[in-house]
């Protein structure tokens, strides 16, 4: 508790340096972003040592009046995530932060602070009205932070239509936590967790629920915000907000699922599960069709919050079948692909910031090479790629790995044909979900990094600072021990939900798939022996060859090559393009620039444009119909007084008329 307390103080101290004089607005960023640092660091040990060794029922416990604060092996997981993305997103920003030196760096320093501490206010809430206030503080801030860059209009844009949408989602949750406060003794959380909800109300609650937290997550289809708010931010706040703020939502609906509605309808784990499949296939669809770095990333987060939520989902959909021991690996996925998730995006966001330094752009179209350039960011970038593309030896693949296992699971415990329909459906769109999320970061990594400069913007890029190279390399070594180590994660995780008092590190993994008495996660170990003999053999071949390699510049029918005739990221996505076409609906323009000779056809430039399909089929068709609707107002609108008087006492009439018919 103290160190809780103490970490609140010093983000306070760091939300100070708003104030502070511009003449010394370096020395107020520096001490802004030591104070989150730290700050971060003391919730991550905080929550390590309570998930380790749980002497108490809480990890904090205190009150105010009918605020309160409480934290619980739940809050703990959440806890150390945020604490560890908080350290190395923090100390990537003490340099990239510099860029904004004498454009209200003391404002973003501040408001850096005052938003990672409201996301622990939110994680260690104990009732509904902390809960809620911390909520809105999180969502205002972090509207602040995406408009960081108001003179930009995209910008404000992005920024307006984000606050919109999360205010939409806050109400919901408020609607929720009303339902379920109003059925207990209080809107503490111990009093809601015995409240007396039942039947239509109850579904109720759980719809608002899940709409609200779904679009803080970025579920399909109440992700429209996220594609444009993380492009518009500052490339440290997109690492938090995709890396942390994302995972409260699941969080949030996670305490409302465990400890105020319940798991026991069937179909509520099903739509939970069904909506993140769907998530996760369409988010990396729209991630591989696009060329903006920070656009890519962001649809990336839609498919792994999907992945997340199906898992989840997978989970309640086996403690509603009456099997809450086996469930536990299903819910252990989830959490373990939080986790890990939280590390991959982190470190791809902060390398997205520092290819933007570097180059000045976010368009891997105009890249290309810049792994010369910026060895140690492509290494780190690397990383992250095979991470998120669930490669070996990362732990992208813990994540995932057991997420396909809670399926197998779920398909060992099917009654019925038509669960096992719906596990079928489970496994494919898993299936094409892998398969094309390795596509779109091979298409990220080849286009930016390899090959040849596609412009001139390349010839001027340069390798990061040392703190922005710590804090990519600090994630990007987590990545690599998870993967090759994963049960320390995994049985921490597992801790949650099973109760167990203290991990042992020296012990397999305690989680047991589907009662056949295999672990449920594979063996780095083997896999790591099978790479090496595959190494060595690869190695002796090549040294016992007599052939010998000359090199020299790829054969071009006689022309030396230009870049470009390297592929382009969107012709490396064309296949997959034209195959989900009825989904993508890409629109093609043509242009006619000039006509450079008499005899020869003009010179064309081909634009290709691929809208989000629930934008145009949903949004637009809903914002129209908004429009119409209150236009036809206006025909009662006319300005008189007299006509107004008339309204108010009709208005009486039927007011006095109903009180007298009741």
């Amino acid at each position: 508790m103290d160190f809780m307390m103490i970490s609140l103080l010093i983000y306070l101290l760091g939300t100070l340096t708003i104030v502070f004089p511009k003449r010394i607005e370096l020395f107020a960023h520096y001490l802004g972003m030591i104070c989150a640092a730290l700050g971060s660091g003391l919730v991550a040990y905080s929550a390590l040592n309570y998930l380790l060794y749980p002497a108490d029922s809480w990890l904090i416990e205190t009150g105010w009046g009918s605020y309160s604060l409480q934290a619980d092996a739940w809050s703990s997981a959440f806890l150390l995530l945020t604490g560890v993305a908080g350290v190395m997103i923090s100390l990537y920003a003490i340099d990239y932060g510099k860029g904004y030196l004498g454009n209200r760096i003391r404002l973003l320093s501040g408001l850096w602070n005052l938003f990672i501490m409201s996301i622990v206010l939110v994680l260690i809430s104990g009732d509904a009205f902390t809960f809620i206030v911390a909520w809105e503080i999180m969502a205002l801030v972090s509207f602040l932070l995406v408009n960081h860059e108001a003179g930009k209009k995209k910008t404000v844009s992005a920024a307006y239509q984000y606050m919109v949408m999360t205010h939409i989602g806050t109400a919901a949750i408020m609607v929720a936590f009303y339902l379920v406060g109003s059925s207990s003794m209080s809107f503490s959380f111990g009093d809601m967790a015995n409240n007396s909800l039942t039947g239509f109300m109850k579904d109720v609650a759980f719809v608002c629920a899940f709409l609200g937290f779904a679009l803080k997550s970025g579920l399909m289809p109440l992700h429209i915000w996220l594609p444009n708010a993380h492009p518009a931010a500052p490339s440290h706040v997109s690492a938090l907000m995709s890396g942390v703020m994302l995972k409260v939502a699941l969080y949030g609906f996670g305490r409302f699922a465990f400890q105020f509605i319940g798991m026991d309808v069937f179909w509520y784990g099903l739509v939970v599960m069904v909506v993140g499949l769907i998530s996760a296939f369409l988010g990396v669809l729209y991630a591989t069709m696009e060329v903006d770095m920070k656009r890519i990333l962001a649809y990336s987060s839609v498919e792994n919050m999907g992945i997340i939520f199906a898992a989840f989902g997978c989970g309640m959909v086996l403690y509603a079948m009456q099997q809450p021991i086996i469930s536990i690996v299903a819910f252990t996925a989830a959490l373990v692909h939080a986790v890990s998730h939280s590390l991959m995006k982190g470190l791809l966001f902060m390398s997205s910031g520092a290819v933007m330094h570097a180059t000045g752009s976010k368009n891997i179209e105009l890249m290309g090479g810049l792994a010369k350039k910026m060895p140690y960011t492509a290494l780190f970038t690397l990383v992250g790629s095979m991470a998120l593309s669930s490669l070996p030896f990362t732990s992208g693949l813990v994540g995932e790995w057991l997420t396909l296992q809670s399926f197998i699971t779920l398909a060992q415990q099917a009654a019925n044909p038509e669960l096992r329909l719906l596990v079928i459906f489970a496994f494919i769109m898993l299936g094409l979900t892998g398969a094309t999320a390795l596509g779109c970061f091979v298409r990220l990594y080849g286009t930016a990094f390899l090959g040849r400069a596609r412009s001139n913007i390349v010839d001027k890029a340069h390798e990061m600072p040392v703190f922005m190279l710590l804090g990519m390399g600090l994630e990007a070594v987590l990545i690599v021990a998870i993967g090759v180590m994963p049960d320390i994660l995994v049985n921490m995780m597992q801790q949650v939900f099973s109760g167990i008092a203290a991990v042992s590190m020296g012990t397999p993994l305690g989680i047991i798939w589907g009662g056949s008495g295999h672990y449920a996660i594979y063996s780095p170990g083997i896999i790591f022996i099978m790479f090496a003999l595959i190494g060595v053999f690869m190695v002796a071949a090549l040294y016992r060859s007599s052939t010998f390699v000359k090199q020299d510049v790829t054969w071009n029918c006689g022309t030396v090559p230009t870049s470009r005739q390297q592929y382009s990221a969107t012709g490396f996505s064309k296949p997959l393009r034209r195959a989900f076409e009825g989904i993508l609906s890409p629109q093609r323009t043509r242009t006619y620039l000039r006509k450079e000779h008499a005899y020869f056809g003009r010179k064309l430039r081909y634009d290709l444009s691929i809208p989000d399909l629930f934008n145009d089929k949903l949004y637009k068709p809903m914002q129209q119909w908004m429009i119409n609707s209150s236009s036809a107002f206006h025909k009662i609108q006319e300005g008189s007084v007299s006509l107004y008087i008339g309204y108010t006492m009709v208005a009486m009439i039927v007011v006095l008329i109903w009180g007298v018919l009741l």
